[in-house]
């Protein structure tokens, strides 16, 4: 995908666009596991699909909006390309480690 600017045309590949997504997915406390994502980009807008294993117990549905949110903003910030969907599918669900609650 090429951005235009003032001086001349920024180039991000997929593949780096995809591992910006990724990074921003894993920012979540909640997230747990590396995300697996995969980015369409089409000139300046794209769409993206993550899979995501979250901590539970948590409220699901406004933790999945908080991250979509949060991938839509700073991708946009970051690369200048509009993010016009990100899907996120829950995988997982990994139950949270209580303290003193491990193996012996």
């Amino acid at each position: 995908m090429s951005v235009p600017t003032e001086h001349g045309t920024t180039t991000i590949s997929d593949r780096a666009f995809t591992r910006i997504a990724e990074k921003l997915a894993s920012e979540d406390e909640h997230v747990a596991g590396p995300p697996h994502v995969r980015a369409s980009v089409c000139g300046a807008v794209a769409a993206v699909h993550c899979d995501l294993a979250l901590r539970y117990p948590a409220p699901v549905p406004r933790l999945a909006a908080r991250i979509r949110e949060h991938i839509r903003r700073r991708l946009r910030e970051l690369t200048g390309v509009a993010v016009e969907n990100v899907d996120i599918e829950v995988v997982e669900l990994v139950p949270e480690q209580k303290p003193g609650r491990g193996l012996a």
